[in-house]
């Protein structure tokens, strides 16, 4: 015992506190980005959605981040987590049990004897190897791991939100549209009717306009239904009862604000809430492999018990304490087993933390890319929009004197109104495309006080 405490406090395991994932870059193995902590005193920043400068969208988030019931859900977790923090710590103290009994007894004789107790049972493992501390600090991580996991759920909300905010924005437009659509094609529709009353046009050219026109009018029950479903979604997401609410109906999209910046790919370990949390639960599962090897070493445990017994006036103190160590002397292997089975742990860990490192730099370059060729491909569909705008007023304009039939018309008008749809979901896909950049930096999502 001499010995134990002249060895008390020293350090079985020395845990890394910020680990890094080891990926390679231009072909030489590196560690990647420093986790310096940032700023608790930082400005708070505006959250990412804002940017969008769309009131109807902050309001909707603002309201799924107060009201969705999953997100709260995760955060129930971090109280539970904070519990178990309580409970691993609390074995450094002396644990202190009471207990009482009171017995009444007649004999023979008719009198009566009453014997009484009242005790206290002390038990307390003085943790010279660092076991219950390694435990207790592996407790906290967890908490960091649970708060994260409620970081990360909040931002992948937003994104859902923004998402389902700006496919309703592009179905709305598609439902204006194909309305404009149909009366243009009804408008021509009656002037090819006016034609073929003069001999100026043949019942083909009638039929082939009212086809046009009716396969622009099946459009809308399809357009309508995605309204309705994603109005319904997005009742879910911020905590309503599906079709409960009404929404303001917006059909045009405003221009993109300019791109965020990205900054350096290791900032993604600081500004990744999922990223935070899967470093978080290699330092837990790290103090862990301190727990184990503790667990290998000899454990000095002092126990007492105090008790007042007797007569109900107790009068009688009786007490003990009992000083033991207790550790391993044959176990074939078990404990080194879970030794290393936690060390291997650790390192898949890392090997997932790189490979979790890796994706969210890839789905950075991704949107990146998205974005910019989306926005060629913009404005080529505008272009080429401009175009067969030209191409069906000189095709009209030689059906009207007679030089050609009412195929050239139909094929142009099918096409403008075709071009008209693409260019309205391309601009949803730009958004689409900014969302993923948003949620692939991490945010930001201002932490509730």
């Amino acid at each position: 015992m001499v010995i134990s405490v002249l060895v008390s406090g020293c350090v079985v395991h020395e845990v890394d506190t910020e680990p890094l994932p080891q990926v390679k870059r231009s072909g030489e193995a590196t560690v990647s980005g420093s986790l310096e902590s940032a700023d608790s005193g930082a400005k708070e920043v505006a959250g990412w959605w804002t940017g969008f400068q769309d009131d109807s969208l902050n309001a909707l988030v603002s309201e799924s981040l107060a009201d969705n019931p999953d997100v709260r859900s995760l955060g129930r977790r971090i109280d539970q987590a904070n519990s178990r923090l309580i409970q691993a710590g609390s074995t450094l103290f002396p644990q202190i049990d009471g207990d009482g009994s009171f017995d009444s007894s007649w004999g023979r004789t008719g009198r009566r004897s009453d014997e009484a107790s009242l005790g206290l049972d002390l038990s307390w493992e003085l943790d010279f190897w660092g076991r219950i501390r390694s435990g207790r600090n592996a407790r906290a991580e967890e908490v960091v791991v649970a708060r994260e996991d409620w970081l990360a759920a909040r931002l992948l909300l937003t994104g859902s939100v923004a998402e389902t905010w700006y496919s309703i924005v592009e179905q709305r437009g598609q439902l204006k549209l194909v309305r404009e659509q149909i009366d243009l094609s009804n408008t021509l529709l009656n002037l090819t009717r006016l034609r073929f009353g003069q001999g100026q046009s043949s019942v083909v050219d009638v039929r082939q306009q009212q086809e046009q026109m009716q396969s622009t009018e099946s459009l809308v029950p399809d357009i309508e239904f995605r309204i309705a479903e994603l109005e319904l979604v997005l009742d879910t997401l911020t905590g309503s009862v599906p079709g409960s609410r009404s929404r303001v109906a917006r059909s045009r999209f405003a221009s993109l604000p300019a791109s965020p910046q990205t900054g350096f790919p290791s900032e993604l370990l600081l500004n990744r809430p999922d990223l935070r949390a899967r470093r978080a639960s290699i330092v837990a599962l790290d103090h862990e492999i301190g727990e184990a090897i503790a667990d290998c070493l000899p454990s000095l445990t002092i126990s007492g018990s105090s008790a007042l017994a007797g007569t109900p006036s107790l009068d009688r103190l009786v007490g003990e304490a009992i000083a033991g160590v207790t550790g391993p002397i044959f176990d074939a292997g078990n404990r080194k087993a879970e030794v290393a089975r936690r060390r291997a742990r650790v390192q898949e860990e890392l090997d997932l933390y790189a490979a979790d490192y890796l994706t969210a730099v890839q789905e950075v370059e991704t949107a990146l890319v998205q974005e910019k060729k989306l926005s060629e491909r913009l404005q080529l569909q505008r272009s080429q929009l401009s175009t067969a705008r030209r191409l069906l007023t000189e095709s009209r304009s030689r059906y009207s004197q007679g030089v050609t039939d009412y195929l050239p018309v139909l094929d142009a008008l099918a096409k403008v109104q075709e071009l008209e749809r693409q260019i309205l979901s391309s601009q949803r896909e730009q958004h689409s495309a900014r969302i993923a950049l948003h949620l692939a930096l991490g945010g930001p999502v201002p932490e509730p006080r």
